[in-house]
């Protein structure tokens, strides 16, 4: 329960809030029954006994995992930032092409010299400014003590960007591992940067920031502003930037979205490349529809980041977190597949267009008679 509506809205019966887009559980006792020690409901009967277990298991899960990414991001900004000047100087004299998915890569502009060394400014300050957000969305983590905590890390973004790292690493090696025995290899584009070096700290920082943008903002951003304006949202415009919650109609543009981005690594890294894309777009898809355009742009930064850590930290330290994360994930991708089949289970009561927030006027109070 994340917002005044969702009890509300658990008591009518709804799956979902229609304030705020989180899924309600069909009992809005059981968590409170399950706090106080009861094996079954009082309200519903339903039986806690697994509820219990599978909370210990993703309390734990959570925790190992938030660590190994907050260590990895930590590492990954301190990086950026250290050798932010160098990055800076070395732009001087380079170009950039601006792409867009339409659906296939398309460049629409290019930018160099000082434009571009402010475009590095801005993509520093983007990663940084999306990061904090994440870190201060995500301060229910620390709050143990709480009687609904499970309930309070499942609503912010550390808890899913966590449970979506550790999954998709385990995905893609698995989706990888059965592409090898069928004969398709990854191919590894020509040039590609690697290590801390001013091409490798612009090159995934910048993905990082325009791939969001290109891929994200465009084509889920864009349709929703036009979408929430039709609907009469006068605040229509801060849809482009996400955070808006699952609609049916989001949910389109979710996979539509991470099928395109897919698709534009076919080019360069060839077809063994898209399946992978495609769930991590997914994943950052529905990022950017839950909580914005800062958790999906963390995310992302996250995952390629990791091709400078590496070097930076050596491999001894960068094998021993990503152990780690390979161990919780298997956890995380039970978990992805089970929050998959309730979210796939709940579309009917999903909104169709968006969340229509409910307001009920103030009746005037009627003077006391005297």
């Amino acid at each position: 329960m994340t917002c005044e509506r969702c009890e509300e809205a658990a008591r009518e019966g709804c799956r979902f809030c229609p304030e705020c887009g989180e899924p309600l559980d069909s009992c809005t006792m059981c968590s409170e029954y399950a706090r106080k020690g009861y094996e079954y409901c009082g309200r519903c009967g339903r039986c806690l006994a697994n509820d219990k277990k599978e909370d210990f298991i993703v309390e734990k899960t959570v925790f190992i995992t938030v660590i190994c990414i907050a260590t990895m991001l930590i590492i990954e900004l301190a990086c950026m930032l250290w050798y932010s000047a160098d990055t800076y100087s070395y732009l001087r004299d380079k170009a950039l092409g601006i792409f867009l998915l339409l659906p296939q890569m398309v460049t629409v502009g290019e930018i160099g010299g000082t434009a571009l060394q402010l475009f590095w400014i801005f993509i520093v300050v983007a990663i940084v400014a999306s990061c904090i957000v994440v870190a201060y969305q995500s301060r229910a983590i620390l709050d143990r003590r709480s009687s609904k905590y499970i309930q309070g890390i499942r609503s912010t973004p550390a808890y899913w960007i966590a449970l979506f790292f550790g999954a998709y690493l385990i995905l893609s090696i698995a989706v990888s591992a059965i592409e090898g025995a069928l004969g398709y290899r990854i191919i590894i584009p020509d040039g590609l940067p690697t290590g801390v070096s001013p091409e490798s700290l612009f090159t995934y920082a910048d993905a990082a920031v325009w791939e969001e943008v290109a891929s994200r903002m465009v084509p889920i951003g864009v349709p929703m502003v036009i979408v929430a304006g039709l609907c009469g949202k006068r605040d229509c415009l801060k849809y482009l930037f996400g955070g808006f919650g699952m609609t049916r109609v989001a949910l389109v543009l979710m996979v539509v979205s991470a099928i395109i981005f897919g698709m534009a690594h076919e080019g360069a890294w060839g077809a063994s490349k898209v399946l992978p894309t495609v769930i991590g777009g997914l994943m950052m898809s529905y990022l950017f529809i839950r909580f914005g355009i800062h958790a999906s742009i963390a995310y992302h930064f996250l995952l390629d980041y990791s091709a400078v850590i590496a070097d930076a930290v050596g491999p001894e330290i960068f094998s021993f977190i990503f152990i780690l994360v390979a161990i919780t994930g298997f956890v995380a991708v039970a978990g992805v597949l089970k929050y998959a089949k309730e979210g796939i289970s709940g579309i009917r009561d999903m909104p169709v267009w968006i969340h229509e927030k409910e307001t009920k006027a103030e009746e005037p109070e009627e003077p006391e008679a005297e």
